[in-house]
């Protein structure tokens, strides 16, 4: 029963693969192959071309991923490195300090001591600063005073710890300097809030704005090439025996903490 029943089922298979056959020699299977073609093949194809925009989209959805991986990674090294790089900045400026205040110069460069300022006594009219080192430290009167590589005064009153500092925007305070770049000599002076002044330059002598003017080293302790400032402005009158220059130096008062001595060679 069964086998005559499978045969049955062979016959019909074979039967309807020759009608196909048949139809498609005949031509009468056209109308079909139309709707196939128009309905079918192009729904397949959406299916298949769907497909592979969705894979496409999950590639580049993975790459997104990757990357936005990468770049939060690249960020945290680089605010890592800047930490870094701000931490060396600061280790090698407090490095430099410490060096400048302990005197470690290179060879042939003065001799200096260095030292913490501990009273700050302007007024109105006069500017001075007391320093924790003295007459044991080899502190004498007439000694020129540096701070970040400027003149900031001279030493004024010693004791055996403590040392009095005329600032160099006292009125009072003044010292022989000279034009680094042209040689031109004067007298630098102070100017209480006005910076300073380089007088008594002759009027033959050249001096341009943005020279570098430093000590003179003209008698006295203080040495030559001390760095003061440099040239803001220059006044030159016909028929006066001098001119003067502006000068501006980088000193702030409210900056001050540590000092150099200059001892002298």
């Amino acid at each position: 029963m069964n086998r005559s029943r499978a045969n049955r089922r062979i016959i019909i298979v074979v039967a309807v693969a020759a009608l196909l056959v048949a139809g498609g020699i005949m031509g009468t299977l056209g109308p079909v192959r139309v709707v196939f073609d128009h309905t079918v093949v192009p729904v397949a194809n959406g299916f298949a071309a769907a497909g592979a925009t969705a894979g496409e989209a999950l590639t580049n959805l993975s790459r997104v991923s990757s990357l936005a991986r990468d770049n939060a990674r690249l960020e945290r090294e680089n605010a890592d490195l800047r930490q870094r790089l701000a931490a060396d900045a600061e280790t090698r400026s407090d490095n430099e300090l410490l060096r400048r205040q302990l005197g470690l110069d290179v060879a042939g460069a003065p001799r200096r001591v260095g030292a913490e300022v501990v009273l700050f006594s302007p007024d109105s009219y006069r500017q001075f600063v007391t320093i924790n080192k003295g007459s044991k430290s080899s502190v004498a009167p007439g000694m020129a005073v540096m701070s970040e590589g400027v003149l900031i005064g001279s030493i004024v009153d010693v004791q055996a710890s403590t040392a009095r500092i005329m600032l160099v925007t006292d009125p009072e305070f003044k010292i022989a300097a000279k034009d680094q770049d042209t040689g031109a000599s004067g007298i630098l002076r102070g100017q209480l809030g006005n910076g300073l002044v380089l007088d008594e330059i002759g009027q033959t002598e050249t001096v341009k704005p943005g020279d570098s003017v430093t000590t003179a080293g003209l008698g006295g302790q203080v040495p030559p090439g001390l760095l003061i400032g440099s040239v803001q402005s220059v006044n030159t009158r016909a028929n006066v025996v001098f001119q003067s220059a502006q000068v501006e130096t980088e000193f702030r008062v409210g900056k001050l903490r540590f000092v150099d001595v200059v001892l002298g060679q």
